[in-house]
């Protein structure tokens, strides 16, 4: 009868048991899943902040030696040259010739900066591929900066340059849902009155319009892969204040993307870099 009722009471300590187990393998399964999410929103984070410190850099870089002339080698009557063009809600063929065939199929109102250069003979001038720019021809550096779709959909910001074969074009950044540019265009070619910041339309339409730009204000709109926040968010690129119903790409709304990429992590990168080079581009 002892032996019985020993065995009668051992199933429900068994049960206490494996329940307990239970609970405490559920709860370490969750705090495992919790530290491999929260690890991933990091890592996500992290790519993010990388992603949009290097398209800061290299645009940064590619505008302040933008209008660079190699006097010596040029001479006084080399022929003139637009240092800064652009186009608003453009996208570019990769192989065609500069952005002499933009097409209007641009992601999220995405816009096209065109920048200029003499190439040195101390192979310090670089195009936004890196590459060295020799002194042969006067002109012959370009960096030019466009979003477009890559073969899976994912938006990349882009980087066009001529080669002595022809134009390339290499990815820079993945995952840029957005890139707007502003001029800042100075009231004449001395820049003696106060600067004003006009998107590329504007400026098109003002008398030696890009020959008064001597700065540059560009914001880019950067995703992760980890979702964020379920709320639906809109992102102004260049804040809350500018706003232009004809540049509608610098305002997006998250609720209007493909369903795929709403509710992932974002961020909005932008700076203003002045023209180096200001007094000697188109001049």
């Amino acid at each position: 009868m002892k032996r019985r009722a020993a065995a009668g009471l051992a199933l429900p300590e068994l049960m206490v048991a494996m329940a307990i187990g239970m609970a405490l393998i559920l709860a370490a399964t969750a705090l495992l899943m919790l530290a491999r999410s929260t690890y991933l929103l990091t890592d996500d984070r992290a790519r993010i902040e990388e992603s949009g410190r290097f398209a800061l850099e290299i645009v940064s870089q590619a505008v302040r030696q933008a209008g660079y002339r190699d006097w010596s080698a040029v001479g006084a009557g080399e022929t003139d040259w637009i240092a800064v063009t652009g186009l608003d809600a453009r996208s570019l063929l990769d192989a065609s010739d500069g952005i002499s065939r933009p097409y209007a199929a641009a992601v999220n109102g995405s816009d096209v900066l065109a920048l200029r250069f003499d190439g040195s003979g101390d192979a310090g001038m670089k195009n936004c591929a890196g590459a060295s720019v020799p002194a042969d021809e006067p002109g012959a550096g370009w960096s030019i900066f466009y979003i477009a779709n890559d073969s899976l959909g994912e938006p990349e910001l882009r980087c066009k340059y001529r080669t002595a074969s022809g134009w390339n074009s290499d990815a820079l950044v993945r995952g840029v849902d957005g890139f707007q540019v502003l001029y800042g265009l100075d009231g004449d070619v001395n820049g003696s009155a106060q600067r004003r910041y006009v998107n590329a339309s504007a400026v098109a339409q003002e008398a030696d319009g890009w020959q008064r730009v001597s700065a540059l204000k560009f914001a880019l709109l950067v995703r992760g892969s980890q979702a964020g926040p379920t709320r639906s968010r809109r992102y102004d690129l260049f804040g809350a204040g500018y706003t232009n119903a004809a540049d509608s790409g610098v305002r997006i709304d998250e609720a209007r993307l493909p369903a795929a990429s709403r509710g992932l992590l974002r961020r909005i990168y932008a700076a203003t870099v002045y023209l180096r080079n200001f007094n000697g581009a188109g001049s």
